[in-house]
């Protein structure tokens, strides 16, 4: 019997898939660029774990309250050009904030609003982009394809800190947000490059927005393995991952590390996604999946315990490979399911249910930023005002993750019966 092999870069073939993939790699190093340096400034501005979270949850709100709508206008719109959209007001985004910068009138109230002026955008693009990318290549491709968006994502993640911690070092932070600046040309001039017919009009005309959105929770209530992977996916976003947004503070006040320091333990995240993508199969049997699933979920709650205990910067990036590696086999083999049994009519509304997830990321910062101050105030016997010393807030770093990772454990274990189970009927049907 002959085995076919397929390269995992067989997707690159086809223009279109080619044009966004590299234009989505190039402006999401530019995005990481400036997410780096606004951290580093909040904590420049602050010192406080609290106020970085509440930065993150506030570019994350938009993006909860608005998610599942952004998924009924991608299901409606053309997609290639809401997305020509979002990326032209994220560059108009990222120039006020320049401008601020540049006559010293930035303060973390501005930060607040820049923000969450983002997140709007970022609703509707996060969206658009994932459901646009498995039209862009034959069907059989579409594992392909996924892995392969995965692998930009995670080569922007490697070389997207290392970048701006060098920028920051070099040009500070105006560099950082000029480069940003220039990046969204590549993905702007990626789509309209493109060739791509105009959407059919839907047959018999749109569903009224709650008949669409009813439309999608009932998909899911007939899937059970699919609803409880995005489920999981929600507990290991809300905390587990706001390790990524404290991560600054760890690198300043725990591991004493300079910006480049800090640029470079962001990245060992971007090493270990980067590795996982290399050594995950794009060709994963549908029952593999769920397995994937849960096996993943499991490593990268252990991750984010063990970070939590880290003292050695050395250490620390080992730990983040791990927690990297991880996250992005956990998180691809979601969007692989959803990607590969949800009909193309639904799929931007299953995406965009997923995709609250990078909300919870973020409120679950704000949460457990807020924790953590709470827990190190206490340890100091100071008062809500005080500042905080190295010490205290190293404990209440460590009492933070420690909790945090333990509650994605039990999460992983408790529903493993449920993700495992194969939903009867494949939904891929167009």
């Amino acid at each position: 019997m002959t085995v076919v092999r397929h390269s995992l870069w067989e997707p690159i073939a086809h223009r279109n898939f080619r044009l966004l993939w590299v234009g989505f790699v190039t402006s999401q190093i530019g995005d990481i660029i400036q997410m780096l340096a606004q951290a580093w400034l909040v904590v420049e501005l602050t010192g406080s774990a609290a106020r970085l979270g509440v930065l993150a949850a506030t570019q994350a709100l938009p993006r909860l309250l608005l998610g599942l709508f952004a998924g009924v206008l991608v299901d409606r719109v053309d997609r290639r050009r809401l997305l020509i959209a979002t990326q032209s007001l994220a560059a108009l985004q990222s120039g006020v904030f320049l401008a601020l910068q540049l006559t010293h009138r930035i303060t973390y109230g501005s930060l607040l609003a820049l923000a969450f002026a983002l997140g709007v955008l970022d609703a509707l693009n996060l969206t658009a982009r994932a459901a646009l990318m498995p039209t862009l290549v034959p069907r059989e491709m579409i594992p392909r394809a996924i892995a392969l968006q995965a692998l930009g994502v995670n080569v922007t993640q490697l070389i997207g800190p290392s970048l701006g911690g060098v920028l920051l070092v070099a040009v500070h932070v105006e560099g950082c947000l000029v480069t940003n600046l220039l990046s969204f040309s590549a993905l702007v001039l990626s789509l309209l490059a493109m060739n791509l017919s105009p959407r059919a009009p839907t047959v018999g005309g749109d569903p009224s927005i709650g008949d669409a959105l009813r439309e999608s929770m009932a998909y899911l209530r007939a899937h059970p393995g699919l609803r409880a992977s995005i489920v999981l996916a929600y507990f290991t976003g809300v905390f587990g991952m706001p390790l990524v947004r404290l991560l600054p503070l760890y690198s300043r006040v725990v591991l004493h590390t300079s910006p480049r320091g800090y640029g470079a333990l962001a990245a060992a995240s971007g090493v270990g996604a980067l590795l996982a993508s290399l050594l995950v199969t794009a060709r994963a049997s549908r029952r593999a999946i769920p397995r994937n699933i849960v096996a993943a979920g499991a490593a990268f709650s252990v991750a984010v315990i063990a970070f939590g205990y880290t003292r050695s910067p050395v250490v620390a990036a080992a730990c983040l490979v791990a927690f990297g590696g991880a996250q992005m086999a956990f998180r691809s083999a979601v969007m692989t399911r959803i990607q590969t049994e949800v009909p193309d009519g639904l799929r931007g509304r299953v995406v965009s249910v997923l995709a609250m997830d990078f909300a919870l990321w973020s409120l679950g910062a704000a949460a457990l930023g807020a924790l953590i101050d709470v827990a190190a105030r206490a340890h100091a016997g100071l008062d809500a005002t005080a500042p905080i010393p190295p010490a205290s807030m190293t404990l209440g770093l460590t009492l933070g993750f420690t909790l945090a990772g333990m509650i994605c454990l039990v999460a992983t274990l408790a529903s493993s019966r449920r993700v495992l189970s194969v939903d009867p009927t494949p939904a891929a049907r167009e």
